[in-house]
């Protein structure tokens, strides 16, 4: 698990290392607020906050590979109990850019995974990290745009789904089984252009 976050992690600084001379690396900024639960009728949504650094390859015009690392506070609410997980997720997508490169509004899809690394799990601010998995994979699709602000600068916002593909726990967790996360998104970034 930790050799796929290393590897998540020179694929994002190495991206930035082989396109600073193409021009078609952006990296910047990223904060949002998450709207998590799992798969269970019985939950109710913890909302958390997604931060960190958002980047992007373009590989064409229409098409580019993202990589992000992010903080991202998850969970859910069951009955009297929260559960607070918050995770280092390192989502890497597959972007599809509608208008041409030189317009300044471009629509966007994006489809990809989202690995995720556990950093703490609490049930009403009581340490229960020991009952979680410390690796969660999720398959992730979202829709957005970029909006050139300045010179090389843009805007970004984007809404995405985070399925999550591997279990919470291997054990029954507050009278559940079989959990997974599931969170909704909302995002807003600046990249610049390198």
């Amino acid at each position: 698990m930790k050799q796929l976050f290393f590897a998540c992690l020179i694929t994002f600084f190495g991206f930035g290392l082989n396109a600073q001379s193409n021009d078609n690396f952006s990296l910047g900024p990223k904060i949002g607020i998450n709207f998590a639960n799992v798969n269970s009728e019985n939950t109710d949504i913890n909302t958390g906050l997604v931060f960190g650094i958002t980047s992007t390859y373009s590989l064409n015009e229409m098409s580019g590979i993202g990589v992000d690392l992010l903080y991202s506070q998850q969970g859910f609410k069951s009955g009297n109990s929260s559960v607070d997980l918050n995770y280092v997720k390192v989502p890497v997508l597959y972007k599809f850019f509608f208008n041409k490169l030189g317009d300044a509004f471009r629509p966007r899809l994006e489809l990809g995974l989202s690995p995720g690394f556990l950093l703490t799990a609490k049930t009403n601010d009581v340490d229960v990290k020991p009952a979680y998995n410390s690796f969660d994979i999720g398959a992730m699709g979202g829709l957005g745009f970029n909006y050139r602000v300045g010179s090389r600068l843009w805007l970004n916002v984007d809404l995405r789904a985070d399925l999550g593909l591997t279990n919470l726990s291997n054990t029954n967790v507050l009278g559940l089984n079989d959990l997974k996360n599931r969170t909704i998104g909302f995002n807003i970034g600046l990249a610049y252009g390198i």
